[in-house]
């Protein structure tokens, strides 16, 4: 069964979600798993029982106050702070189990979620693929967190209402009995009123919220798309500041801004009006239910078949089991809310498994080169609609070479550098690595993390701070060497210049065997920029570079070289090196 527009069912949504969550009940982390469960439901087993006792309590109390027994009026009064303390304790105990059981129930399901975006580089082939859903780092950190902390309330308050519903009705069948009531012809008898009456209120009750708020779930998950987008807009201002401020672009900025808060509002809006459709019923209940068991108990008391502890005791199972059974009830806005996060979290993680199966049409085969050379075979390049943007590429590069590809690629420049790092899924042809290959892409602008340099030159190795501040100096940053441990943002830190000079460090200490130079250093002079290759190249004299877009004073430095322009609407090779590149390459747009 599909939701609204094709969306899963609420129920499809929900076992969804707990497919995907019950590994932490199994494997290295079910030994934690199932301890704070059974112990959670075991306090809560004994919880309320203790909350039976305290009904029992109320009615001998008032049993003896009605009596004027003030014997058995202390005795009771000295029983009550034990049942306080007891009754405390396991809401101690259930607290800190409850809160415990959330906090490793989110890290195991945030752990899998952010693994599974961060690993095989899919935080990037998910934008490529068309199947990112928006925000995936917001689902990750706040959507996990409410689909997941929510169901552990869930489960303690349906165990709760279970049990509840099963001790209470007890006391409301033995203590309120049966109603007779005087009609002309006799007298009709009602065999355990009081349980018939807390059942029928119940469903009533709950038939009514689940009819008015049953659109109020997609409700809130709009309200919280529209959220995430409002988050999206204000951050793309933040990371592209320098650019709109020098363009002065921030009245139309300001107009998306507005456009975007205007449909949060309308969203925000149509959940509000529902939310006053369920007041009305969740109000109105909750003045009647202290009530009717009263009202109900008064004919019983007024002609002596109950005593005061009796209506007492009854009145307290009545609101215990009509609670109970107002579970959904008292819960609704927050299962909504739940099922709204559940359903963003499922999409994230359908995207990821998406993103792992074949591409559509015709895809590129990556395999073992038999001689040790870089080798692209009538490779070509399309994006996701079918465009084309590389077309019919042949290229083989020896070990220690350097090509430099220069000319009018185009789009055609990202999608072939992704293609050889194994990230640009479209297309056709073979592309043959040598052995066990590092590929390590160079980019224009190195993204910096907030941290350290050490763990920006670490390339996810631990090594001694001598080699890291050896590179350092070498590519002309040794005016960092003693800021190597210091904790800042460096993207806003340094300067365009720097960051390259820093993003080649990082290339030599990452030891690649194949580099990409993606305009790697068009933010320095000519001559500085080849010195830097020059030192990466002495670095790793094995490796073979490709040098995209890279100033014309480099092709000369070059051992291979591949021109390319664009005529008739196609990119073409307009010349190259053949005898020393062996390099053919046509390019189309």
């Amino acid at each position: 069964m599909q939701g609204v527009a094709g969306l899963p069912s609420d129920r499809q949504v929900a076992w969804r979600f707990a497919g995907l969550t019950g590994g932490f009940w199994r494997g290295a982390s079910a030994r934690r798993a199932w301890f704070w469960s059974l112990l959670l439901a075991i306090a809560i087993i004994l919880s309320v029982f203790a909350n039976v006792t305290v009904n029992r309590w109320n009615g001998w109390f008032f049993d003896a106050l009605e009596k004027k027994d003030s014997e058995s009026a202390l005795i009771a009064m000295a029983v009550f702070p034990v049942l306080v303390l007891i009754a405390a304790g396991l809401g101690v105990v259930i607290l800190v189990a409850r809160e415990t059981f959330q906090v490793h129930w989110r890290q195991w399901v945030t752990g899998k979620l952010a693994d599974g975006w961060i690993n095989e580089r899919r935080f990037f082939r998910l934008g490529l693929s068309g199947y990112e859903p928006a925000n995936p780092e917001y689902r990750i950190a706040d959507d996990v967190r409410w689909a997941t902390e929510p169901v552990v309330d869930f489960a303690i308050g349906l165990l709760t209402a279970i049990i509840t519903i099963i001790t209470f009705i007890e006391i409301l069948w033995e203590i309120g009995g049966a109603l007779q009531i005087a009609t002309g012809s006799g007298r009709v008898t009602i065999p355990a009123y009081m349980v018939l009456a807390a059942i029928v209120y119940a469903v009533l009750v709950s038939l009514l919220i689940s009819i008015v708020g049953r659109r109020l779930p997609r409700l809130i998950a709009a309200r919280n798309e529209g959220e995430a987008r409002l988050r999206f807009s204000l951050m793309r201002i933040r990371d592209h500041g320098e650019t709109i401020a020098l363009a002065r672009t921030e009245p139309s900025e300001r107009r998306a801004v507005a456009q975007t808060y205007d449909g949060l509002v309308r969203r925000w809006l149509a959940m509000i009006r529902q939310r006053g459709r369920l007041t009305w019923i969740t109000n109105g209940s909750g003045a009647l239910v202290p009530v009717v068991p009263l009202l109900l108990a008064a004919p019983k008391y007024l002609s002596g078949e109950m005593s005061l502890g009796g209506v007492v005791q009854v009145a307290a199972a009545f609101v215990a089991v009509q609670n109970a059974f107002n579970w959904l009830l008292d819960n609704f806005m927050r299962i909504a809310e739940w099922l709204a996060a559940a359903r963003r979290v499922n999409e994230l993680a359908d995207a990821l498994q998406r993103v792992d199966g074949e591409p559509p049409g015709d895809h590129l085969s990556v395999m073992l080169s038999p001689d040790g050379l870089l080798r692209l075979r009538g490779v070509t390049l399309i994006d996701r609609d079918g465009r084309t943007l590389a077309a019919d590429i042949d290229l083989s590069l020896p070990p220690g070479a350097t090509l430099h590809l220069s000319g009018e690629l185009g789009l055609g420049q990202a999608a072939l550098i992704q293609a050889i790092a194994g990230l640009w899924p479209w297309g056709r042809g073979e592309i043959a690595l040598p052995r066990e290959a590092l590929v390590t892409v160079v980019p224009q602008k190195l993204h910096l993390t907030e941290g350290s340099l050490r763990a920006v030159l670490d390339t996810g190795l631990t090594r001694p701070s001598e080699p890291l501040l050896e590179a350092l100096r070498r590519y002309g940053l040794s005016a960092l060497v003693p800021r190597l441990d210091e904790i800042s943002d460096w993207d806003k830190e340094l300067a365009t210049g720097d960051r390259q000079r820093l993003a080649l460090a990082r290339a030599e200490l990452e030891a690649p065997d194949i580099i990409l130079l993606d305009e790697a250093t068009s933010a320095l002079e000519t001559d500085m920029a080849l010195e830097l290759i020059e030192e990466l190249r002495a670095a790793r004299p094995d490796a073979m570079i490709l040098a995209f877009g890279q100033s014309a004073g480099f092709a000369e430095a070059a051992t291979h070289r591949l021109v390319l322009k664009r005529a008739g609407g196609v990119v073409r090779m307009a010349g190259a090196d053949k005898t020393r590149a062996g390099a053919h390459a046509e390019l189309a747009e």
